[in-house]
């Protein structure tokens, strides 16, 4: 996968961080990892036949790594704070989401879903990930399963896609949550949570 230019610190070092800003700036760590998940599809010759497999693809690695954060979290801070960070969360990933669906598909008339149904299909897919392991603060097996599983339904499994699954399994979904862990372990420092 090609690195991706991340940022884990703030620019004014003496200002409070609050939970918001920590999920704000997460989302965009969370939104870049997506993308680059998908261009790497593209680069490993797997083939999307239009845009909206490529934003839809960007969409489930966004989901994925949104878990991710949420479960990492859940141990660390109060169910109150819980709240207030997977709603920030959410809400600014849409923000990511809506706006780049409307550049990449501007060619066919724009598209933006509505943060509704963004937040009912990350419901759904939090829901689906949480019956899934995730110890020693990684995920387990099951869960990148689902993703390569998800990404496959989106690509179709054309002779040229059908190995799609195990890319995401085995390669792209594992890096991705690396690169991931180390840039949210480098952001939660420097926001002193």
């Amino acid at each position: 996968m090609q690195k991706a230019r991340i940022r884990t610190g703030w620019k004014n070092r003496d200002r409070e961080i609050s939970i918001e800003d920590f999920a704000n700036a997460l989302s965009a760590i969370c939104w870049r990892l997506s993308l680059n998940a998908a261009k790497n599809l593209h680069e490993q010759d797997f083939i999307y036949h239009n845009d909206y497999q490529r934003i839809n693809v960007i969409r489930e690695y966004l989901f994925f790594l949104i878990h991710c954060a949420d479960r990492l979290m859940h141990e660390q801070i109060d169910d109150e704070d819980r709240i207030t960070f997977i709603t920030a969360l959410s809400k600014d990933s849409y923000r990511h989401f809506a706006q780049n669906s409307l550049e990449i598909l501007s060619a066919a008339g724009g598209y933006k879903p509505t943060i509704e149904s963004y937040i009912e299909s990350l419901n759904s897919t939090m829901t689906a990930l949480s019956d899934f392991r995730f110890e020693q603060d990684a995920p387990g097996y099951e869960m990148f399963r689902l993703l390569g599983s998800r990404v496959l339904d989106i690509m179709g499994d054309s002779q040229t896609n059908k190995w799609v699954i195990d890319q995401v399994m085995d390669i792209d979904g594992p890096e991705a949550y690396e690169i991931f862990k180390k840039s949210f372990d480098k952001l939660k420092r420097s926001s002193g949570f």
